[in-house]
């Protein structure tokens, strides 16, 4: 299993795009290998992603504000029989990444698979606007601890 690193959030990505252009944007990656020799797929990543333990506890929060927070939905989502997941509804999707919007709270979250022929880099981010007026000071390095528990929460089988 890969170390979580923080990387240059990838030009060509959806999240590259997404906001202001003094909005804050974080990318984290990890290399994962391929299970039983074949690729991860994004949707193998949001699936195994949102029904992580690591994101279980932020899961049970959002399921007392918002519906839509259990593994079904998780895996409608990563499917694409579903545009949300509690909080976030799809912003744009393709074959390999994925942009979701909070809307409300000026967050977004990416996610992203780079495959190879023995492993799979996967790729996560995050988007945060209207930083003078957010909470945003106060809880950046949290939130990149955070990110970090959640990337290496993810597993295959």
């Amino acid at each position: 299993m890969g170390r979580v690193t923080a990387i240059e959030l990838p030009p060509d990505s959806l999240l590259a795009g997404f906001g202001g252009a003094g909005d804050y944007r974080d990318c984290f990656a990890r290399e994962v290998p391929n299970p039983a020799g074949r690729e991860v797929t994004l949707a193998d990543y949001i699936e195994q992603f949102y029904c992580s333990m690591a994101f279980r506890p932020e899961r049970l929060v959002l399921g007392l504000i918002a519906r839509g927070a259990t593994d079904a939905d998780a895996r409608a989502l990563a499917r694409g029989e579903t545009d949300r997941i509690a909080v976030w509804e799809v912003v744009e999707r393709d074959d390999t990444q994925i942009l979701l919007h909070a809307k409300g709270t000026g967050t977004a979250s990416w996610l992203a698979v780079e495959p190879g022929p023995s492993s799979t880099r996967l790729l996560f981010g995050s988007w945060v606007g209207n930083l003078e007026q957010s909470w945003w000071r106060f809880t950046a390095q949290p939130h990149q601890w955070y990110s970090r528990v959640l990337l290496s929460g993810v597993r295959f089988r």
